[in-house]
């Protein structure tokens, strides 16, 4: 035994290892909080089967127009890392108050489809065509039930992006994101420059030590400052606009969507904002069977430096 042992190695015993398999978990975790960001939840039943048609012929190919170099955006995408799942919930913000140029000047956001910095400011659509009913069979196990309300959220991912700085750096939840080069204005971007922001960084726990921005404004002036996001969300309430008789039935009375926290930094501004996905009775896109739920940006507080 001892020879084989030299020619051939130490036997190697067949033997779980609970790391592996956690590692595999988080995988399928966040491929699965991934696909729930991009699409949102899924209708009560599942997703209706569509009838089969014929394949379209090949045409020939088309290039692409190109858009905005991810090199030369706001801030690089940063993978994210783990995922969970998290309880999502309604709260208005505090009464708007002014923003000064004087360093800091705090200002709250009431959380009305108004708001300047919204996207979308399309209403919340509570009448016309409903959300389509999936199989019942499926519908019963799911244990389909009214969600709770006030909703809560117990985790939270979070994403920065930086515009109009010389240098930006955002520090949180033991992660640096950020460069050390000029960033564009978010004028260049247009108007719709906060259109499909998520966090891409998460599940982070409720809640952590304040984000840590150190950033130079585009007249050269440093500036430092940490945003408490533990202290603003302490209620652990999710902004959005979805008003409770319209929010769908959820397995359990659950909604396990991740919510994400977003700060901007923008000059000498820094935004905070939130961004969950909130099923709907009704379809928010007539016409579009997966417009199933709301992603409202929301504006929640307001820095000027």
């Amino acid at each position: 035994m001892d020879k084989h042992r030299k020619l051939h190695g130490p036997g190697v015993m067949n033997v779980q290892d609970p790391f592996h398999d956690a590692q595999l978990l988080r995988d399928v975790a966040i491929i699965n909080t991934q696909t729930k960001e991009a699409l949102g939840a899924l209708p009560p039943g599942g997703l209706p089967i569509l009838p089969k048609r014929r394949p379209l012929p090949l045409l020939p190919e088309t290039p692409m127009p190109t858009g905005r170099d991810d090199e030369e955006s706001a801030m690089p995408k940063i993978p994210m890392q783990v995922a969970a799942v998290a309880s999502l919930a309604l709260a208005a913000c505090a009464t708007p108050g002014a923003a000064t140029p004087t360093a800091p000047q705090l200002q709250e956001n009431t959380a009305v489809s108004s708001v300047r910095f919204t996207y979308p400011e399309t209403p919340v659509l509570t009448s016309g065509e409903l959300v389509p009913e999936g199989d019942p069979a499926i519908s019963a196990k799911m244990n389909y039930k009214p969600v709770e309300w006030p909703l809560r959220f117990e985790k939270h991912s979070f994403e920065p992006r930086c515009y109009d700085t010389l240098e930006c750096q955002v520090v949180y939840a033991g992660f640096s994101f950020g460069r050390d080069k000029p960033t564009k204005s978010s004028a260049s971007y247009g108007d719709d420059y906060l259109k499909g922001w998520n966090g891409s960084y998460g599940a982070i726990p409720n809640f952590v030590a304040p984000a840590k921005v150190t950033w130079r404004s585009k007249d050269g002036t440093l500036h430092e400052a940490e945003i408490d996001i533990g202290a603003i969300f302490k209620d652990e309430l999710v902004r959005h606009f979805v008003p409770r008789e319209e929010a769908a039935d959820l397995p359990d009375g659950k909604n396990e969507s991740v919510p994400s926290i977003l700060l901007e930094v923008n000059d000498r501004t820094i935004r905070l904002y939130m961004k969950a996905s909130i099923p709907t009775k009704h379809l928010q896109d007539p016409g579009n069977r997966y417009s199933t739920s709301r992603r409202d940006l929301v504006l929640v507080r307001t820095y000027t430096y």
